[in-house]
């Protein structure tokens, strides 16, 4: 039975004298005026304006805080109910103001528990168009708590290993409301006024520039911050602690650029202000849209005390701290991560700030838009970094791999409640909808493209919240402007084919004479139901060919939904083999007639430089994934990956390195294939590590650098001189302070070689080394968490398997369960036994159980054997049932792959090494 907590105002004042908690009473004792059967706010009142006060003690370590809000609200139906939304806070006093000051009667109020509603009940009716209310709520709250959400505590240990505290906020989807009361929905715009009281030692930082301080008593100050632009909820932000700052001031506009950090570090952060700088002026540039306050904050926060990795507050963003930080050592891989994750949130400012979505439906209006341009403007910002090729070896593999199942969902998507909400942030958001996004860009042609998100911005600004059909008009006006489309098809028609419909497709393409014929159908990673799949999308498609590129990324005609075969005639002269999407611009696979497919390797083999590196990519992603979703035509897919002992190029490499880490997953309980795979994959690697070494070069490209991991990773194991050195960098562990990609991949071989004594001072170093509390570098702790994994069973007398995996990134956390099981063997019930145990001491709302079914899903990919499945569902047990049935799906995936591809796999390897 539903559960509300009820208070009428008199009791609220006799309970507070009393120090009585009222108690928590069914929903049938109050008279209800209104069966609440959605999670959305019935929205019979809106906010227009909150100012917002807090009254914070953190400088005294007293993590409660006080808070008054005053929410100037319209009514738009007649109503004796006020709806918002309230968690965790406890309401000491509540009352109602007419436009003219005078008090109006409120009987009592309410909290649904469940939709996290708080319901005041006037002691009138409120019709429309009769002014404004002001709501005022006095209320109490804690930051201590424990999932990294709302309002919470972070801290740093200064240089006299004293612990420093702080209070920062993550509201993002849902958390606001859990901090102060408020209209808790992202397309629920309005503007604030915030106030916050804290010691005056301390700073408190919020959206918009300080407008003024004012000294209180008891060693405490009041800082006020001029008023917001309208934004959500989930875009309020503050920021109270003793951090320091690098600053630069822009001029024409003004706009000052800080990027904030505990003392000790605050050297690290003169790059992320820079890149701040070029990049902010360049999306401004490009979009001809300026930013719209004189000031934008990042902040860098603990990595063990903030969970969302980095969110874009509107002129407060938060990050991690190893994400933004840079010293005089790191290397461009380190400069690579501060420009994008730095250009994703300020990307945000106007895709999701300026332009909020009108519901979580249309998330990927956001994060869709900051993924491309984190690379597309970052390239513009910072040509030097080769960012737009790195789009398709990053977004564009991991969409690929997350919509090529039969259960993921479409990109724009309905749902309410705060746990499908969280869900929706995954790659489809953000992954998927960057790479359609960018076909579209490259399908009607950049400059189209730019006009259109310009008309977008300009066009919706003023209102500030938008659904797809906006982003659809605006584009359909610029294409009609510039004629790029055919007269008879509207980007309403084709988008939405791809916005509304889950997966991705598959082009099949044959050949006959001159003339090409596809057809189109739903790619699935593994056997497709028995009843075939309905969905079509208007595909472009583009093709190269020596003497002909023109359509290389422009669409050389458009792949029509619903029809059973397209022909489309290419003049070739001799001996030309034609490539289709050969930039990946397009969001889909190709299947080549095997005629073709082996013409096209056969030319591949001969002279790789004859194509582009992104073909060679494409290719060898969609040869690798159509033989394994089918279980054949290894023997084609051996003689393609055949020319990689000839490949210098990082594009390339990446995507046959991802493939070649899944078969190597997918085999690591197979000893006889996964050796025969091994020995394949060192052969046509071998060349790549002779090539670059493995000694880190100083000013050298992040692609050497990685294409030098990737070898020594693939072809360490059968090189004399690498194991050598691999043998040197576990001995000069401790002596480092600087450390290189590289060296994690050495170390790890190097490890995998050291006997039990060596091992054992290994540990004694770890342990002492990130328990250093004046260990100030962030990327160096990074790089020693990331190695933790390579003392495989061992790292368990440092970090427990669980704590240590829930304490990585994403990206991360991939490697080292790669690591764990795939290169060391670790069984897998070990690390789910660990899981388990971490999980059953957490509570339900901890940041550590949250995160749960993320870890439990990434082990899931490693599962072959049945034995290992009871164990992992009974963790699964836990959570909501979608956790259990995601891994049942995926074991099932990995269970079919094993039956469909170890034999002719192993057939296909033994006839290539008896050639």
């Amino acid at each position: 039975m539903k559960k509300f907590r009820a208070f009428t105002c008199s009791a609220l004042l006799l309970s507070a004298l009393l120090a009585v908690t009222p108690s928590v009473v069914q929903a049938r004792g109050i008279v209800s005026r209104r069966a609440f059967d959605s999670y959305r706010l019935p929205n019979t009142t809106v906010p227009t304006h909150y100012t917002l006060r807090l009254d914070t003690d953190i400088h005294r370590e007293i993590f409660d805080y006080t808070g008054n809000v005053q929410i100037r609200i319209n009514v738009l139906e007649a109503t004796d109910q006020i709806v918002l939304h309230s968690s965790r806070s406890e309401i000491t006093h509540v009352q109602l103001r007419n436009g003219v000051g005078l008090s109006v009667p409120v009987k009592n109020f309410e909290f649904d528990e469940d939709k996290e509603f708080l319901v005041v009940n006037v002691g009138t009716t409120l019709q429309p168009n009769t002014g404004t209310y002001t709501l005022e709520i006095d209320f109490t709250n804690s930051i201590a708590r424990n999932d990294q959400a709302g309002f919470y505590r972070s801290s740093y240990d200064d240089e006299n290993g004293v612990r420093r505290y702080l209070g920062l906020t993550q509201f993002e989807s849902v958390d606001a409301r859990t901090s102060f009361p408020c209209y808790d929905e992202p397309g629920i715009k309005t503007t604030y006024d915030i106030l916050i009281v804290c010691g005056i030692d301390y700073h408190a930082r919020s959206n918009a520039p300080l407008r003024g301080i004012q000294l209180l008593e008891g060693g405490k100050k009041l800082s006020t911050f001029a008023t917001t632009p309208r934004m959500q909820t989930y875009l309020v932000a503050w920021l109270v602690s003793d951090f320091k700052y690098e600053r630069e001031v822009l001029t024409d506009p003004q706009l000052a650029i800080a990027s904030w950090s505990k003392p000790s570090s605050v050297h690290l952060l003169s790059y992320s202000v820079d890149a701040s700088k070029r990049f902010m002026r360049a999306m401004e540039e490009y979009f001809d849209q300026l930013y719209s306050m004189s000031k934008i904050d990042n902040v860098a926060i603990k990595d063990e005390d903030y969970a969302a990795g980095a969110m874009e507050n509107w002129g407060l963003v938060t990050y991690k701290e190893s994400a933004i930080s840079y010293g005089p050592e790191d290397g461009e891989q380190r400069q690579v991560g501060v420009v994008t994750i730095v250009g994703h949130e300020f990307t945000h400012q106007f895709f999701g700030n300026l332009l909020a979505p009108k519901w979580w439906s249309y998330l990927w209006l956001n994060e869709g838009f900051a993924r491309l341009y984190q690379y597309y403007l970052g390239a513009i910002s910072h040509p030097e970094l080769q960012l737009r090729e790195r789009f398709v070896t990053g977004p564009f593999q991991t969409a690929l791999r997350a919509d090529n199942s039969l259960t993921v969902r479409p990109m724009t998507y309905y749902t309410e409640t705060r746990p499908s909400i969280s869900r929706l942030f995954d790659s489809i958001a953000y992954d998927k909808s960057a790479c359609v996004l960018r076909m579209m860009n490259y399908a009607l042609g950049e400059r189209t493209f730019q006009k259109g998100l310009r008309y977008y911005l300009q066009q919706n600004k003023e209102r500030g919240v938008v659904e797809e059909s906006n982003l659809f008009d605006s584009l359909e006006q610029a294409a009609k402007e510039d004629a790029v489309l055919p007269i008879s098809l509207s980007i309403h028609e084709i988008f939405g084919s791809w916005s509304h419909q889950p997966g991705v497709p598959l082009v099949k393409v044959r050949r006959d004479g001159n003339e090409y014929l596809f057809t189109q159908e739903r790619y699935i990673a593994n056997t497709p139901p028995e009843e075939p799949f309905e969905n079509s999308w208007w595909i472009p498609i583009s093709f190269s060919t020596p003497s002909n590129n023109a359509f290389e990324k422009l669409p050389a005609f458009w792949m029509p939904p619903n029809v059973s075969e397209v022909a489309y005639t290419i003049e070739t002269v001799q001996d030309e083999v034609v490539s289709f999407n050969p930039h990946s611009t397009g969001y889909y696979r190709v299947e080549y007639e095997e005629s073709m497919l082996r013409e096209l390797i056969e030319r591949i083999n001969k002279d790789h430089t004859g194509f582009e590196p992104a073909t060679r990519a494409r290719l060898i992603d969609d040869t690798l994934n159509i033989a394994q979703s089918r279980g054949g035509n290894y023997d084609v897919v051996l003689q393609l990956l055949n020319y990689l002992q000839r490949e210098t190029d990082y594009v390339p490499w990446a995507v046959a390195y991802e493939n070649l880490r899944h078969m190597q997953s997918m085999l690591r309980t197979n000893d006889a294939v996964s050796q025969l795979l091994e020995r394949f994959i060192e052969k046509i690697a071998s060349p790549l590590l002779e090539r670059y070494g493995v000694d880190h070069r100083t000013g050298e490209s992040a692609s050497v650098g990685e294409l030098r991991t990737i070898a020594i990773d693939l072809a360490c194991s059968g090189s004399q001189s690498c194991n050598d050195d691999a043998q040197s960098a576990v001995r000069s562990l401790a002596s480092k302070k600087h450390y290189t990609m590289e060296d994690n991949a050495l170390l790890c071989h190097g490890l995998q070689q050291s006997n039990a004594e060596q091992r054992k001072a290994l540990q004694a170093q770890f342990s002492q080394v990130l328990s250093d509390k004046n260990l100030d570098n962030p990327s160096a702790k990074q790089f020693l968490l990331q190695s933790l994994s390579c003392l495989g069973g061992d790292m368990t007398k440092v970090q427990s398997f669980a704590k240590y995996l829930l304490a990585l990134s994403e990206s991360d956390r991939t490697k080292a369960l790669h690591r764990l099981l795939v290169e060391l063997n670790v069984p897998l019930a070990e690390i789910v036994q660990s899981l388990q145990s971490e999980l059953s001491q957490r509570r339900s709302n901890s940041v550590y159980y949250k995160h749960g079914p993320k870890l439990i899903f990434e082990i899931a990919r490693y599962v072959t054997d049945p034995s290992d499945v009871q164990l992992l569902s009974s963790v699964a047990s836990s959570y909501d049932s979608w956790v259990a049935s995601e891994i049942e799906q995926q074991v099932n995936a990995n269970l079919n792959w094993v039956e469909q591809n170890v034999e002719p796999l192993k057939n296909a390897l033994t006839r290539y090494f008896d050639a």
